[in-house]
């Protein structure tokens, strides 16, 4: 069992301009905004698990983003 990053959409605000999630990853390419849905989304392949995401987007008090075990 891993951890992994997810967005829940109805929280993420990234349409509004919000990409912190996707400027503090540590891992290239690992979040991206999704223009179809005006979201941030987690590729889960490459997600290490750090928690950083979930620092930076609860700090910004949006917490849109959590960890899951899969």
């Amino acid at each position: 069992m891993y951890a992994v990053a997810e967005v829940v959409d109805e929280a993420c605000v990234a349409k509004k301009g919000c990409r912190l999630c996707i400027m503090y990853c540590p891992e290239a390419n690992t979040i991206l905004f999704n223009k179809e849905n005006q979201v941030a989304e987690v590729v889960e392949q490459r997600c290490k698990g750090c928690e950083l995401c979930v620092v930076v987007c609860s700090s910004a008090k949006h917490n849109a983003i959590r960890l899951v075990h899969r």
